[in-house]
């Protein structure tokens, strides 16, 4: 993939985070189908996912 390319997914998916805590803030009665584990699990993909993109643009290419 391309630096600019992974740049605008990972700001793209910062986007969708700040929407969906901001839904999340104003519609506490919303919950999810599963317990919190996996609730927990996605968050920690979902940024791992954003910092790869948003960091491995600036490694050493060889």
């Amino acid at each position: 993939m391309k630096k600019r390319t992974m740049r605008v997914i990972g700001a793209v998916m910062i986007l969708i985070a700040i929407a969906f805590l901001v839904y999340a803030v104003r519609h506490p009665e919303a919950s999810f189908p599963w317990s919190n584990e996996v609730t927990y699990a996605i968050y920690r993909v979902w940024c791992a996912v954003i910092v790869f993109l948003l960091v491995a643009p600036f490694g050493k290419r060889e």
